[in-house]
């Protein structure tokens, strides 16, 4: 075999274990992109108010009401930190090879970025973050399916990342801690109230209100598995992005591609174990 002949199988062999080496890759950034716990969560904060309201009166309703405006101002923001995660992680997968997502119009959901919210745990270094991934996907979103997109895009792309899912993690935290009180606030309500059910004719009433209390009990159990899964998932993306930056000169390695591998799994399990936790 001639010079020539041996370069172009050395280069189609390289090429060939390029693309094999990027399935890992690929893998955790799809999986990482379905991963939509914090959407769900963020829609249940969004509508406290609307369960709540029935177990509250005088200044506390007031206060409820206040606090539903800010949530729902804040509403279209909030899911934007999703989305800008989410299209990261479809451009990676794109870049590594797989096809397989519609991005049209997503950029220009992210049109404008987002306002800082300190009292929800968002502040300026987290909308900053924000529109660095928009100009990082921006960037790569059309660049050459090959493995230096990826590793350019995952240089660029981890510290606004990285903050990005912090922010996302303070949310989750905010969002249980509402939760906490909802909690509260609903159990409050029975404790006083029952204590005038305890009579003969309100035998079936009582009953009633027991079986209410017991599927509320139930809700907000279902709910804290899934601020707890919530988090984990956040954790493992982060955590499988850093490794992917830390190794991001050593795709081909065994070690590399084990650890994105294993964090594409876990993401996975982690989404697969939320569809299982019904309200």
């Amino acid at each position: 075999m001639n010079a020539g002949k041996i370069a172009s199988v050395i280069l189609l062999t390289l090429s060939l274990l390029g693309c094999a080496n990027l399935d890992e890759v690929r893998e955790y950034a799809t999986e990482s992109a379905k991963f939509s716990a914090y959407t769900e969560l963020t829609t249940r904060f969004r509508d406290t108010y609307e369960r709540e309201q029935p177990y509250l009166s005088g200044e506390p309703a007031q206060q409820a009401q206040e606090n539903d405006r800010r949530r729902k101002a804040a509403y279209n923001d909030l899911l934007k930190i999703h989305r800008g995660v989410a299209l990261y992680m479809q451009t990676l997968a794109i870049l590594a090879g797989e096809d397989t997502f519609s991005l049209s119009g997503e950029i220009d959901s992210l049109a404008g970025g987002i306002k800082a919210y300190p009292d929800l745990g968002i502040d300026a270094k987290h909308v900053d973050a924000l529109a660095g991934i928009t100009k990082t996907v921006t960037k790569w979103i059309s660049a050459s399916r090959q493995q230096n997109a990826v590793r350019n895009m995952v240089r660029e792309g981890n510290e606004p990342l990285q903050t990005t899912l912090d922010g996302m993690n303070s949310l989750i935290r905010y969002y249980r801690k509402t939760n906490e009180n909802e909690h509260k606030t609903v159990l409050g309500f029975f404790e006083v109230e029952m204590l005038f059910l305890d009579t003969p004719e309100n035998k079936l009433l009582e009953a009633l209100a027991r079986a209410h209390l017991q599927n509320k009990v139930l809700e907000y159990s279902h709910a804290q598995q899934k601020y707890d899964n919530a988090e984990q998932g956040i954790m493992r993306i982060a955590e499988g992005h850093r490794k992917l930056f830390e190794g991001i000169d050593k795709l081909s390695s065994a070690e590399i591609r084990s650890a994105i591998s294993k964090f594409a799994k876990d993401i996975k399990s982690v989404r697969q174990n939320l569809q299982y936790v019904h309200e």
